[in-house]
């Protein structure tokens, strides 16, 4: 998880416009390179002091990633000198070229020796610490020959006690958060310093696990003073505020969840707890297989909706008097009946939640005219777009949730680590967790009913997202344990989250870059 949650996330695009304002203004290219090699050497020796490494293998590429690295290797003696180092350039030295060979001039000056490629498997045998300067954020393709068997063999390596990347790890997309190209080499890194600002692909999908840690890196460059070539900015919200004593059920809005049939009546059951507990005043459940919730349910209120569509309507009709939210799809089908049930949600003029069996039925159906908010997961996006599967989804997480976003008028969350918030004329914003806690089933019910808990309230689906996550910490830390936890018990932690201490910032990412 990002140290750094209050600092701007930036696409590539952006990263080369900031240096390209930076160069307009005078700043040297070399005096950036320069602050970033030293920043990350001290980062980089506090790491592997703390873990007691003995030798570092500095991996250098061919570009301004490569440049950085070898400014890390000139410092190292200041920075760590206790600790051993060898440095492999798997690009021929003298073909660097730019700010990278002046770099490589001054480390050999400084009497770095320069190995040649094919010693980088003695290096990594020697060390027990590699430090990944291959690749950047310009690489456009999977890194290959020596490039990926160098990534790969460090990957697996099991004497390391860290591998630590320079501005992202090699071989990731910095704007996708996934494999520049599908089953391409990706270094794993524990720790990643990134430069002067993060990238949003260490914080969504793949770049989670990929980037491990991630800790930016002072350039000596204040972004505000650049602020028109930086896409993205940090964004936070609060915890929400305690209610008034004279509060009552009928301000704390009213929720009517859709779903639950037969064999999937606890999907409709977590939808309701998290409503609940996210703070709805009167939570009523509507099912065509509403006898066997009656004996599970307490403070939720049950409906027993017609098996024949003919009827539907004038039930539902009925029941949305009485409400200000719904919520639709958890346990529904997706059957002819439940398609009926769509049908009338599209002409509703309520706020919705679109969440499980109805995102599928979505595919294909003009935006609703009502405020909607709708919570896939990778699975579950591919159907709403038509998509091939959840791997095209993922390889591309900040363009489909844009384009979901678009084609249906609507707030999206895409769930997953570092889950993506995107609406209509919004900037993108990206959650910042990836906790294993919620790696459960029931947990996107619990979401969908608290978002809507939020909305009835005058609330955001934000605040619903973040109180979620903070709410899977909270259980997390209460169990000692990432398994084993269960959803309706991720419920119950929402009402701590959603008032306790103030709510760790989202990333706010702006349009450039990440269009699609």
């Amino acid at each position: 998880m990002s140290e750094t949650l209050d600092l701007p996330l930036i696409s590539c695009a952006s990263a080369r416009a900031l240096d390209a304002a930076l160069g307009a203004r005078g700043v040297p290219g070399l005096l950036l390179m320069e602050n970033a090699g030293r920043g990350a050497a001290e980062a980089l020796a506090a790491a592997c002091r703390a873990r007691g490494v003995r030798a570092l293998l500095v991996l250098v590429g061919p570009g301004n990633n490569g440049g950085d690295a070898l400014v890390v290797a000139r410092r190292w003696a200041l920075a760590a000198p206790e600790i051993g180092l060898r440095v492999v350039c798997l690009a021929e030295p003298d073909r660097l070229r730019g700010d990278a060979a002046v770099m490589r001039d001054a480390a050999r000056g400084a009497g770095v020796s320069l190995e040649p490629a094919g010693a980088w498997r003695e290096g990594l045998a020697a060390s027990d610490a590699v430090l990944d300067g291959l690749f950047g954020t310009g690489l456009s393709r999977a890194p290959g020959g020596a490039y990926a068997e160098a990534i790969e063999a460090c990957n697996i390596s099991r004497h390391l006690k860290i591998r630590v990347a320079l501005d992202v790890p090699s071989g990731l997309d910095a704007d996708r958060g996934a494999a520049i190209e599908a089953g391409g080499a990706v270094f794993q890194a524990d720790l990643t310093l990134t430069f002067g600002a993060s990238k949003v692909g260490l914080h969504t999908g793949q770049g989670v696990t990929r980037a491990g840690r991630v800790k930016v890196v002072d350039i000596g460059v204040a972004l505000g003073d650049a602020r028109g070539a930086v896409a993205a900015w940090g964004v936070g919200f609060h915890a929400v505020a305690p209610r008034p004593r004279d509060a009552h059920k009928g301000r704390a809005g009213r929720v009517l969840v859709i779903g639950g049939s037969a064999g999937m009546t606890g999907a409709a059951w977590l939808a309701a707890r998290g409503a609940h507990r996210a703070g709805a005043g009167l939570v009523t459940i509507a099912s065509r297989d509403a006898e066997r919730l009656d004996g599970r349910v307490i403070e939720t209120m049950t409906v027993a909706l017609p098996g024949e569509i003919d009827a539907l309507a004038g039930t539902l009709d009925a029941l949305a008097e009485r409400v200000d939210v719904l919520v639709v799809g958890p346990g529904m089908g997706r059957d002819p009946w439940a398609s009926a049930v769509l049908d009338w949600v599209w002409r509703a003029p309520h706020a919705a939640v679109l969440d499980a069996d109805a995102l599928g039925l979505a595919q294909g159906r003009p935006p609703r005219a009502a405020p909607t908010v709708m919570t896939p997961h990778p699975l579950e996006m591919a159907r709403m777009l038509g998509l091939s599967g959840a791997a095209e989804v993922e390889r591309d997480r900040p363009r489909w949730v844009k384009e979901a976003a678009r084609r249906f008028h609507a707030t999206v969350l895409l769930k997953g680590a570092g889950s993506l918030v995107a609406a209509p004329g919004e900037a993108l914003r990206v959650l910042p967790w990836a906790d294993a806690t919620l790696a459960i089933g029931g947990s996107g019910d619990v979401l969908a009913g608290a978002i809507a808990a939020r909305l009835a309230e005058g609330g955001s689906a934000l605040e619903a997202a973040q109180a979620h996550g903070r709410a899977a910490t909270l259980l997390r830390e209460a169990r000692g344990a990432t398994r084993g936890a269960l959803a309706h018990e991720l419920a119950d932690a929402l009402s701590a989250a959603l008032e306790g201490p103030a709510l760790p910032f989202c990333h706010l990412v702006g349009p450039e870059g990440l269009t699609g």
